[in-house]
């Protein structure tokens, strides 16, 4: 096994730039040169966050639930204080007294189908999250009537680096993505043309990525056979 090693971030941004023909081994970039290949370092890696497959696991925020609230935000500045999530992976569920119960995640018009949103119960089972920023907002159905804890999957956007010093882990494959897909974000910046084998080594590392962290979508078969054996719950506007 390799040990694990970290990068300096300057490393990156002069690997992407040598690439590009900017400069040649033992060159380093200007100050200038350096905080532009960062912020071009950050950008891409925001864009990256709209490709869930550049994404390589899901974050886990527990958050304890207040009796009473149905609503919460996550974000740097909401209820819960992390990154904004991306997505809601289904994985989440309630913790109570030691037990867990599983929560369907359902879309906006899922939501609103449903008839008494002010309906309460001991243990919700379903979370709808409202993609809003900078927080994203978490609301839970029925609303909790005693304290529990949301354990909250969630899929987010890869850190930003915060300066061209910091010395970071970086999980195998994304150290090439990162420098070949930068030094083709960077060299239009510069007006310089991309090689054609950094353009291909751009697109590869990024498909091996995304090979790696896709999860094929398992079957669910609950509920086949029991067709009809559910009640219908007017208050909730759906089978319970």
């Amino acid at each position: 096994m390799l040990p694990t090693r970290s990068v300096i971030v300057l490393d990156l941004i002069k690997r992407a730039y040598r690439l590009i023909g900017a400069y040649s081994i033992g060159e380093t970039p200007s100050a200038d040169e350096s905080a532009d290949g960062l912020t071009a370092l950050n950008a891409m890696l925001d864009d990256w966050a709209n490709e869930k497959l550049m994404l390589y696991a899901p974050t886990l925020d527990a958050i304890t639930l207040t009796p009473g609230l149905a609503t919460y935000t996550v974000g740097p500045t909401g209820s819960t204080v992390s990154d904004r999530p991306m997505e809601i992976d289904p994985a989440s569920y309630i913790q109570y007294n030691s037990l867990s119960y599983p929560l369907d995640v359902v879309t906006l018009a899922e939501y609103n189908a449903l008839t008494l949103k002010s309906l309460a119960t001991l243990i919700p089972d379903t979370l709808w999250c409202n993609p809003t920023f900078p927080n994203a907002t978490i609301t839970l159905y029925p609303t909790p009537t005693a304290a529990m804890t949301l354990n909250l999957w969630s899929w987010k956007q890869l850190t930003a680096f915060s300066a061209i010093t910091d010395a970071v882990l970086l999980p195998p494959g994304y150290e090439n993505a990162i420098v070949y897909n930068l030094a083709e974000a960077l060299a239009p910046e510069n007006e310089l043309p991309i090689p054609a084998a950094v353009h291909l080594r751009a697109t590869g590392s990024k498909r091996g990525l995304k090979r790696t962290n896709f999860v094929p979508p398992m079957l669910s078969l609950a509920g086949v056979g029991q067709l009809g054996g559910g009640r219908f719950n007017i208050l909730a506007g759906r089978v319970l």
